[in-house]
């Protein structure tokens, strides 16, 4: 690694600077053991903060389908003025772009919330028309504070040369080999407890003051069509790609089956689709082409990752992500990389119980300041116990029929177009078929000033 050598060697002073208090403008607090990872988060469990109306599982229960929400539809939470105009009664909410900012306009309903209006997490909230929605919680919300990183890197190539850096300057990376074997981490994890992408314990425009104007634009489209037009265009229905961020949503995984050799650590989930992340540890990306990959210059759905280990720690930078979306959640760009840390968790024998995974988030395109997100993956099981992992193969029964997503029985005929898969496609039938007559701005300076 003679040349990610020579870069740590150039960052010394940096490092330095960090240990003594200061880098890239903030300060260095003396309980931070890292640079650039295992800062403290506040809390997220969100059980006392659900923002968004809605019955049943949306918000964590199956068996529980009462009403959650500050106001049923036709009523108004006290103390809350309506707008004039919101999601659920706008003809156009391209005009409407100077109310995004309040949580008004989304009735206060999370991004969840308003994806589960119609009854995609069990019952239905809403009435036969838009303008019957139920209030969420104006009271609630996640802070922002708390999903913008804390470490003031400006890229994923700096923060991961300085988290190797600081490995260096302590005698690693660590090397395993077949004889000297990496941390025992094989066998089965489940996701725990809440977290922010879920979108259930944010206001929207929390959400939407952190992207750029083009990717709010994008975000309340989908609100739009999700909660107003009843049209969701989810990528599972159609057997499409889900896309590098959907493997942190909530109900798109399964179990994770994790797999550790000195040469790759391989992660593979799923659920409507197959989630694989291959991190090669003690690679180097090739620069030269659009952005950092190790295969040909071409974006994949999951990207191409690298690492290194400092002890029993995993580091990881990823990057050549194809540009996609998460409903309820809003679209990443062809410029998203990650650095990931995989940090073990053991119970007082020692006995490794666990995985803190911790996520950094830079999009130049879509974001306006790095995001992180920080979850435990619970081990269940070794690979030697429960059902082999299986495979998904998806078989598309349900198709955009005028913009509608339509079950259809074999040997049923319809009308189709071609996909343009780097065409935003679910955009594509929102706009064919559902906003006649609406006015698309330009991008303009956007929210938040940004």
């Amino acid at each position: 690694m003679k040349q990610v050598s020579k870069t740590a060697r150039a960052l010394a002073p940096a490092i330095a600077l960090v240990l003594a208090g200061t880098l890239m403008g903030f300060a260095q607090e003396a309980e931070h053991e890292s640079i650039g990872r295992g800062w403290p988060m506040a809390d997220q469990n969100g059980a006392d903060k659900v923002v968004g109306a809605g019955k049943g599982m949306a918000f964590g229960t199956r068996e529980t389908l009462e009403l959650i929400a500050s106001a049923p539809a036709g009523e108004v939470p006290e103390g809350v003025e309506p707008l004039p105009v919101d999601l659920f009664t706008s003809k156009d909410f391209y005009a409407d772009e100077a109310l995004w900012s309040d949580p008004r306009y989304f009735r206060c309903n999370s991004g969840i919330a308003l994806e589960s209006m119609w009854g995609a997490y069990g019952q239905s909230v809403i009435g036969e028309t838009a303008d019957t929605a139920p209030w969420g919680y104006c009271d609630r919300d996640y802070a922002r504070e708390n999903i913008v990183s804390p470490y003031g890197f400006a890229t994923a190539k700096e923060h991961y040369e300085a988290l190797l850096a600081e490995t260096e300057a302590k005698g690693g990376p660590t090397v395993y080999t077949r004889e000297n074997m990496p941390p025992d981490w094989d066998g089965r994890y489940n996701k725990s407890g809440e977290n922010w992408w879920y979108m259930r314990i944010n206001q929207v425009p929390t959400i939407l003051s952190l992207l750029t104007p083009e990717y709010q634009k994008r975000t309340v489209q989908m609100h739009y069509h999700q909660a107003h037009t009843n049209a969701a265009q989810w990528q599972s229905q159609y057997c499409w790609p889900e896309g590098f961020m959907r493997r942190f949503h909530e109900y798109s995984t399964r179990d994770h089956q994790l797999l550790v050799t000195p040469d790759m650590v391989q992660w593979i989930t799923g659920v409507a689709d197959n989630f694989l992340t291959q991190i090669f540890v003690g690679r180097e990306f090739n620069e030269e082409g659009v952005v950092p990959r190790l295969g040909q210059d071409v974006a994949r759905w999951y990207g191409e990752t690298i690492g290194f280990w400092d002890e029993d720690a995993l580091i990881t930078w990823t990057s050549n992500v194809q540009g996609w979306t998460t409903h309820n959640a809003f679209e990443h760009s062809s410029q998203m990389q990650t650095v990931e840390i995989y940090t073990p968790i053991k119970d007082e024998a020692g006995v490794l119980t666990g995985i803190r995974h911790e996520a950094i988030f830079y999009d130049p395109e879509a974001l306006v300041e790095p995001v992180r997100m920080v979850r435990d993956l619970v081990k269940t099981s070794s690979l030697r116990e429960n059902d082999p992992y299986m495979f998904v193969e998806c078989l598309q029964t349900i198709f955009p029929i005028d913009g509608i997503a339509t079950p259809l029985t074999p040997g049923q005929a319809y009308d189709a177009t071609a996909t343009d898969w780097y065409g935003r496609p679910w955009a594509q039938i929102w706009e064919e078929y559902h906003e006649e007559g609406m006015t698309r701005p330009e991008v303009g300076e956007g929210l938040f000033g940004f």
